[in-house]
C-alpha cells in the first residue's frame, strides 16, 4: 500500500487503484512477495488416464478440466502441457513467484487453508481480451501494451477465474467439504495470517499454447490434498 503525502490531493490513478482495491476486498492480512507447435484447427488435446500413478492422473484430470472450461473462450487450437512439479513450504512460495502478474486465493471455511491459481501475465491479458472483444468479429489484445500487471484485468476475468476454479475442485473425492470461504485477486503473490508458514504445498504447472493466448497456470495446494 502506498503511503500518501499528507495535505497532498490523491492523484486520479490513486483514486482509481484504491477502487480496485476495494473492489476485491484486498486486506492488510496480506503482504507483497513476482515448445511444440500445437495440432490443427479444432483440436484441443485432452490427456488420457491409463496412468497407475495417481499423482499422474489427477494431473491428468485437471488437464482435461482446463481443456474442457477454456474451449469455450479460446479461438482456434490450443494444447494444455503440464510441466515438472514443486513442492515448497508455504513461508516459500515467493521462491517459484513469476513477479507481477495475476493470482487468484482461495481461503476454504473449514480447513485453515488457501489454494493459489496463478496465471502468467500473457494468459491473463489474453483471456481478459478474448472476453472483452466476445461480441466482436475482430480479436484484438487491448491489454498487450500494459506496462505492467493491472488489477482492471480481473474485471474481466474474475467471474471466469471463479467458475474455473470450481470445476478444478470437484477433481478432489471430498470436494463436498472443500468449500470457498472467500476469494481474493492479486498481482503479487500474497501470504495469509494465521496459516502454518511450514505446511508443505505443491506448484502444480501447466503451459498453455495457443495462437492467442499462451504462458503459464499453476494450481498451488496443500500437499495433504494430494
Amino acid at each position: 500500500m502506498q503511503n500518501h503525502i499528507p495535505d497532498q490531493v490523491p492523484s486520479s490513478e490513486e483514486i482509481y487503484n484504491e477502487m480496485i482495491r476495494d473492489t476485491f476486498d484486498v486486506s492488510e492480512n496480506y503482504s507483497s512477495q513476482e515448445e511444440e507447435s500445437f495440432p490443427g484447427e479444432g483440436f484441443s488435446m485432452q490427456i488420457g488416464s491409463d496412468s497407475d500413478s495417481s499423482d499422474n492422473l489427477l494431473v491428468q484430470r485437471i488437464v482435461n478440466t482446463l481443456t474442457a472450461q477454456l474451449q469455450a473462450i479460446l479461438p482456434g487450437a490450443f494444447r494444455i502441457t503440464p510441466l515438472p512439479e514443486q513442492c515448497l513450504s508455504y513461508a516459500n512460495l515467493h521462491s517459484w513467484s513469476p513477479g507481477r502478474s495475476y493470482f487468484s486465493l482461495f481461503e476454504m471455511q473449514q480447513s485453515k487453508s488457501v489454494w493459489i491459481l496463478h496465471l502468467s501475465r500473457s494468459v491473463g491479458e489474453g483471456l481478459a481480451s478474448l472476453a472483452h472483444s466476445k461480441n466482436s468479429r475482430n480479436y484484438r489484445n487491448i491489454y498487450h501494451d500494459l506496462r505492467e500487471a493491472d488489477s482492471v484485468i480481473y474485471l474481466e476475468t474474475a467471474e471466469m477465474l471463479r467458475k474455473l476454479f470450481g470445476s478444478l475442485l470437484e477433481l478432489w473425492p471430498a470436494s463436498d467439504k472443500l468449500k470457498v470461504a472467500r476469494c481474493r485477486h492479486i498481482l503479487q503473490l500474497g501470504f495469509l495470517q494465521g496459516l502454518a508458514q511450514d505446511e508443505e504445498y505443491v506448484v502444480l504447472p501447466f503451459y498453455l499454447d495457443n495462437k492467442d493466448c499462451s504462458g503459464n497456470i499453476h494450481l498451488v495446494l496443500p500437499q495433504r490434498y494430494l
